[in-house]
């Protein structure tokens, strides 16, 4: 069979707390590791034909999606979906079924995952994956879907059959261990069109070595189911990765250091076999030891990405993150500044407690304290049917059920109706004008645009500051009446 799979679009994508200019491949954009697993499982263990679109690299249309699938002319089209862009999803689906209606369309990702009963129902959908490690199911589908095994007897798919009626296979067991998954198929995509900030190799990619994530926090719908990769396993990669002319990776797991034995693991791993690499991680801020900071900066970690959210205890206390301790924080950060190690703070502004600029502005006094070289802000948006959102709903701020009428029927007047901000105390007006300040203040200050220019060192990284200045600038120019907020 000839398989296509699809990053679907970010076209009409619902407001999810950080504005479209800061997500694109100028700023920050990932390769589409999810999909590039399913290739290289079908091309490893099969004799499928693959090939990988990825639309927000290439800036496709959907015209232009069209055209790449009248090109492959495949027999199944796989798209991987969040539910913040299941209108993109949706239109991939219809383009698909309008160049071919017997193209069978399946959907996975974190929305079939997390909402399955709705994602069967979406129009142009014929069978969804709701597994997490798709790896195994998938292939089995595409199989399935070749007549070479029943396709009741896949685990982890639901599929329509021809008279409507659909089936509902029973998921699998979630891998413990990831370390018998083959790395993702870099050969599918142009790696050279994607950037994660602070990047310093000229080629560069990304690297899962974790799935889950076992902390509940209340704004986010991550599983707290926990799984990894062995120490050699995740360094054999890396030198997968060397050996592909990449420069350096960005490790981009939910939790990288959990605990923090494993980062020092990964780096004595590193250190043994001499290997030459530049790399980062996103953190936990709890689960940082100085002892594992200093030993991934022995073996070529340059940055450190972390979740601080906010800057009081209250804050803490209603995004469910009691196990983070201020004080810890600070001496973190401290920490990064003494190995020299590139620090970027994850801040969240206009959560349930801040009940107006000042109490923003109590975090971002922390967030001055902590003197970080980066800080993502992102306006806290309550995501679909976390314990945030539920609390939203049950203090009437919004309708429980305005996100299960999206999802049965993704068009953009319910995506209108679809809350994006916490607005119990502050409009979204009032947000948008301090996440603009906020963004000013920090990465226009002299000695912010002097700290970050004394670390470049290609013209490349002069390139994309100057872009993310630009980036900074265009913010300040958006407005909450826009339908991006």
């Amino acid at each position: 069979m000839k398989v296509l799979l699809i990053n679907a679009p970010r076209i009409n994508s619902i407001w999810c707390g950080v504005p479209d200019i800061f997500n694109g491949k100028d700023q920050h954009l990932f390769p589409p590791l999810g999909i590039m697993y399913l290739s290289a499982w079908l091309k490893k263990y099969s004799d499928h034909e693959v090939m990988i679109v990825d639309p927000n690299a290439d800036l496709l249309g959907f015209a232009a999606i069209e055209k790449r699938i009248r090109e492959f002319a495949p027999d199944l089209v796989g798209i991987t979906a969040m539910t913040h862009n299941l209108i993109d999803v949706q239109q991939c689906a219809e383009v698909t079924k309008r160049v071919d209606p017997d193209i069978h369309v399946t959907v996975g990702g974190p929305h079939a995952i997390s909402f399955p009963e709705q994602a069967i129902q979406l129009p142009h959908v014929d069978s969804i994956v709701i597994d997490r490690d798709a790896e195994v199911t998938f292939g089995e589908w595409v199989d399935a879907l070749a007549g070479r095994r029943p396709r009741h007897e896949v685990a982890g798919v639901y599929y329509h059959e021809p008279d409507g009626t659909v089936v509902r296979n029973p998921a699998r067991p979630i891998l413990k261990d990831l370390s018998h998954l083959p790395y993702p198929d870099r050969s599918g995509v142009d790696l050279t069109q994607y950037y994660t900030p602070g990047m310093t190799g000229l080629v560069a990619t990304t690297m899962a070595t974790t799935r889950g994530c076992p902390q509940g926090c209340k704004f986010c719908l991550s599983t707290s189911a926990f799984s990894t990769r062995t120490p050699e396993d995740v360094v054999d990669e890396m030198e997968h990765c060397l050996g592909m002319g990449i420069q350096e990776v960005q490790f981009v797991d939910d939790i990288f250091n959990a605990p923090a034995s494993r980062v020092i693991a990964i780096s004595d791993e590193i250190l043994r076999r001499g290997i030459k690499m530049a790399w980062g991680y996103k953190a936990t801020v709890n689960a940082t030891t100085y002892a594992s900071l200093e030993r991934a900066k022995e073996a070529g970690c340059t940055k450190g990405h972390f979740g601080v959210e906010t800057g009081t205890v209250e804050g803490l206390q209603a995004l469910g993150k009691t196990f983070v301790k201020l004080d810890h924080v600070r001496q973190v950060f401290k920490w990064c500044r003494e190995l020299d190690l590139t620090s970027c703070a994850y801040i969240m502004i206009g959560t349930p407690v801040e009940r107006s600029r000042d109490d923003i502005y109590r975090t971002i006094e922390f967030v001055n304290e902590l003197d970080p070289d980066y800080v993502v802000y992102a306006i806290t948006s309550p995501y679909p049917h976390t314990p945030l959102w539920k609390e939203g709903a049950r203090l009437g701020l919004w309708d429980e059920d305005v996100w299960s009428d999206f999802m049965k029927n993704p068009t953009p007047e319910l995506a209108a109706r679809i809350p994006t901000v916490w607005t119990q105390h502050m409009s979204k007006d009032e947000l948008l004008r301090v996440f603009k300040e906020v963004n000013r203040k920090f990465y226009f200050s002299p000695r912010k645009i002097f700290r970050t220019l004394a670390r470049v060192s290609n013209l490349k990284e002069v390139q994309r500051i100057a872009q993310g200045g630009l980036a900074i600038a265009k913010l300040q120019l958006m407005n909450a009446a826009g339908r991006r907020i």
